[in-house]
């Protein structure tokens, strides 16, 4: 069975969520005997072809249908939230003799998609990973600020080719991150098959710290918050300056892509202000193979995931998986497998005091929150999770 799954952009440079994601599946569907293929826009990277592993990863090029289009503002749409053009990649699509369509986005790359299944009797599935149910109005309203004032061409484009219709009406099967979204997608799209797919992890032992503390000025001394996660208001790291405002003993460590550079400005400024730049370090993306990451978990205190709006949480589940203790908003997927007190601490989301409360409590439950996240983690495997993925397409196939 020959799977193409279809991404707006895959890049190793700039590792997030939905990377991970594919990645995973891509390389468990391989050991299965399957073929994916990754096909993506050459957002953050080149056009072309590579073989990582022994899976083939297509970028074609693409535009975005504004104007005028700034290099700034394209790099803001790469980044996120961009709604391109891709012909070429449809092109691949139709000659190539796939047998499924697994998209892993929305907009135009999904509607094209979907329609050239329908038209050539392919078999799509769609992914939501960006919890495109439940995103915050004013997260919304920051990610489509790079298209103010300017003229946008593609509702015509939209119309010539009849894409003006939301693609997860249109799929065989939408994979719901959580059970609220899986709720608000049946609710929205009555008759459809709508099947809650988590994400997973891969175990990995954690090394020793070695020359991690100096390479990045961190202090023994100190406790080590720790975030990894796309430094972007989304997730709201800001919030944990102020823990570093009120323990003098902490160290705020941020790993991450920036996803919003000015959202990455407005914490060093407030990290300034609140007079705590000294204990503030941000390193801006490590690769997803980086042993530095993984030394980063080794030397945590706690791991802080403080987000806004999260359709799953993967990095909380590597938390758990490397025995830190984790505390994180409620909010979105999060809550369907963190349990307060049980295997994570959990705070309201945005709100300090709920976050500070809660940062107290882990020095007195960090046994039973590392026991509670060791059984948690377990169960998120990517083995199991792409067989049930493959059962999936096979029910289709049938």
């Amino acid at each position: 069975m020959k799977i193409a799954h279809i991404v707006r952009r895959f890049t190793f440079s700039e590792w997030g969520g939905t990377e991970s994601v594919v990645w995973h599946i891509a390389k468990q569907q391989k050991n299965q005997g399957l073929i994916p293929e990754i096909l993506c826009t050459a957002a953050l990277d080149k056009v072309g072809t590579e073989v990582v592993d022994g899976i083939i990863i297509r970028r074609f090029p693409y535009f975005y249908p504004y104007f005028p289009m700034p290099a700034k503002d394209k790099l803001a749409l790469d980044k996120k939230g961009g709604n391109p053009f891709v012909p070429a990649l449809l092109k691949t699509l139709k000659n190539d003799n796939y047998d499924i369509f697994h998209i892993h986005a929305g907009g135009r790359i999904a509607n094209c998609a979907i329609k050239l299944g329908k038209k050539i009797s392919v078999h799509c599935i769609m992914s939501l990973h960006g919890g495109s149910c439940a995103i915050p109005e004013q997260e919304m309203e920051l990610m489509l600020k790079p298209l103010k004032h300017k003229f946008s061409y593609g509702g015509i484009i939209d119309r010539l080719l009849k894409l003006r219709c939301s693609p997860e009406s249109k799929a065989d099967v939408l994979l719901a991150l959580s059970k609220e979204e899986q709720k608000k997608l049946q609710e929205r799209y009555p008759g459809r098959k709508v099947e809650l797919f988590p994400n997973g992890i891969l175990h990995r032992e954690l090394p020793q710290i070695g020359d991690f503390y100096s390479k990045y000025n961190l202090f023994k001394d100190r406790k080590i918050i720790l975030c990894i996660s796309r430094i972007d208001y989304q997730k709201n790291q800001k919030i944990l300056l102020e823990v570093l405002k009120k323990y003098v003993d902490t160290q705020l460590l941020l790993i991450g892509p920036v996803t919003a550079k000015w959202y990455c400005d407005e914490i060093l400024e407030q990290a300034a202000k609140l007079n705590v730049s000294e204990r503030l370090t941000v390193i801006p993306g490590l690769k997803p193979d980086s042993i530095e990451l993984l030394q980063a978990l080794k030397s945590a205190y706690c791991f802080i995931l403080p987000s806004r709006h999260e359709p799953f949480g993967i990095a909380a589940l590597e938390a758990l998986d490397a025995e830190v203790p984790l505390i994180a908003s409620a909010v979105g997927g999060l809550r369907d497998f963190l349990i307060d007190g049980k295997n994570a601490l959990l705070f309201e989301d945005n709100n300090i005091a709920s976050l500070l409360e809660a940062y107290e409590k882990v020095e007195f439950l960090r046994n039973d929150l590392i026991a509670g996240g060791k059984v948690t983690a377990r169960e998120y495997n990517w083995q199991s999770i792409a067989e049930r993925l493959t059962a999936i397409y096979r029910e289709l196939k049938a």
